[in-house]
């Protein structure tokens, strides 16, 4: 059994704070500090809310104060947003007034060198002995959409089951801005930054406990921890799915590593090697990190790797038994029983073997019934539905979708189900209905069955770990 210090029940400070107070507040909307109160006030947080600024007489219609000290009350949560010279003596005075939880989004830090390296060491040993826990430097901050806290200066993202921990504020931010443009949500939001107490490690087992939280999303570049790392996974994974993006596997990202957060990249043979034997599920880009985190939150798991795949377009048909095909996945046989249903409504050029080729003529109503027809086989553990949008006989570009998402009400049957829209913009009305459906829908056979693929992996190795044991 895996055993975590106490002060990671601490992090529930963080994310569940009565009150906030923003060192740097700012009425100047050209400053981090602007953004930070901007987010917080409009995002909908319900504590109370305490600028520091010691120029200003109020930020936003809240009274400000010159310092941290000359607040009255207790404070459980202050973000720091001011240049990174002026931190060590606002930690010491968080450390009088006896905080206890820390964001630092200032920059200038072990990030840019040596002289950043020893305000950061500073900034540490005043936290180490005052017991603060500190989330930074150099990040864009948190979000706990369940609380409707935004405490970070990128946009507040939609309430969901997707947990993403980043070392890079913007590429998390960019995980935001996708999500949030298909309907998508997050359950938190974590940007550590230079992680100089607040680790990786820390975080994943945060939210592997947090039940708000279905899937982990990471993107890390390196990490100092490696024992406590491998065993966070061990002890997330277990519990729910880790989809992970490693940055600087090559020599020329490790050196940007180093520029970016102060961190060591280390050897991508064995952070491969920790995913493996973890159960992690590694992924190689962004896109591939949300394609795949989003199956996992919207769709129940695969039962098995036998796949049935329906198309209006042979070609699209080919492409995805061919991706199938890469990643160990069954083309499965369908019943007699099923052709013949099929059959019974489909035309004569149609094919009825898998992949399904319901022509381009086929229509809201085609569709319906294939999807009904087909998940109903018992010898379907997942479903591959494609459509290359036609824009002739008078066909609506968002009917197929609404076909798909009409059929998934009617049946009982509750299997994996993942979508391919093949058109550019006219495939987006479609595309939009399906995800608002909590089917996910990609714009190629590769996407969707990649996404597949790897959660069916996520499944294997779990089965295979509880055997073992």
């Amino acid at each position: 059994m895996l055993v975590f210090s106490v002060m990671e029940m601490s992090l529930n400070n963080f994310f569940y704070p009565k009150n906030i107070a923003v060192v740097g507040a700012s009425n100047n909307p050209k400053k981090f500090g602007y953004e930070l109160m901007k987010n917080i006030v409009e995002g909908g947080y319900r504590g109370k809310i305490f600028p520091i600024n010691i120029k200003e007489e109020e930020v936003m219609g809240f009274k400000a104060a010159k310092t941290i000290k000359e607040v009255q009350e207790k404070i459980d949560l202050v973000i720091i947003a001011i240049p990174a010279g002026f931190v060590p003596q606002v930690v010491r005075e968080c450390a009088e007034k006896g905080i206890k939880n820390i964001i630092i989004v200032s920059g200038g830090f072990s990030e840019v060198g040596e002289e950043g390296k020893k305000l950061e060491e500073e900034v540490v040993k005043i936290a180490k002995e005052n017991d603060i826990r500190i989330i930074g430097p150099n990040c864009v901050g948190i979000q706990n959409t369940e609380v409707s806290l935004n405490a970070s200066f990128v946009m507040r993202a939609l309430p969901g089951s997707i947990g993403i921990i980043t070392q890079s504020g913007a590429l998390g931010a960019s995980q935001i801005y996708m999500a949030t443009s298909e309907g998508i949500g997050f359950s938190k939001f974590i940007n550590l930054g230079n992680a100089c107490d607040v680790s990786i490690p820390e975080a994943i087992k945060y939210l592997a406990d947090d039940p708000q939280t279905k899937v982990i999303a990471l993107y890390i570049e390196g990490v100092s921890r490696g024992k406590e790392f491998m065993e966070a996974l061990k002890y997330a994974t277990a519990k729910k799915p880790v989809v992970v993006v490693k940055a600087g596997r090559t020599e020329a990202g490790m050196r940007a590593v180093l520029s970016h957060t102060g961190s060591l990249a280390g050897r991508d043979a064995i952070f491969d090697a920790v995913f493996k034997q973890t159960g992690a599920i590694r992924v190689e880009t962004l896109q591939q990190l949300f394609n795949v985190s989003r199956l996992i939150v919207e769709q129940p798991p695969p039962s098995g790797k036998r796949i049935a795949i329906i198309t209006n377009a042979g070609g699209a048909g080919v492409l995805s038994a061919d991706e199938c095909a890469k990643h160990d996945l069954i083309l499965t046989e369908l019943t007699e029983e099923t052709k013949n249903a099929l059959r019974s409504f489909l035309p004569p050029i149609a094919s009825v073997l898998n992949p399904v080729d319901i022509i381009a003529s086929a229509n809201m109503e085609v569709y319906r019934k294939t999807v009904e027809t087909v998940i109903k086989d018992p010898n379907v553990d997942c479903l591959l539905v494609a459509c290359v949008v036609p824009t002739f006989l008078g066909m609506k570009p968002d009917e197929h979708a609404r076909g798909v998402v009409e059929a998934l009400k009617n049946v009982k049957v509750r299997k994996t189900v993942i979508a391919c829209w093949m058109a550019g913009k006219i495939a987006e009305p479609g595309k939009k209905i399906l995800s608002e459906n909590h089917v996910p829908a990609y714009s190629c056979p590769k996407e969707a069955v990649y996404a597949l693929a790897k959660y069916i992996k996520y499944l294997e190795f779990k089965k295979a770990s509880k055997n073992v044991r």
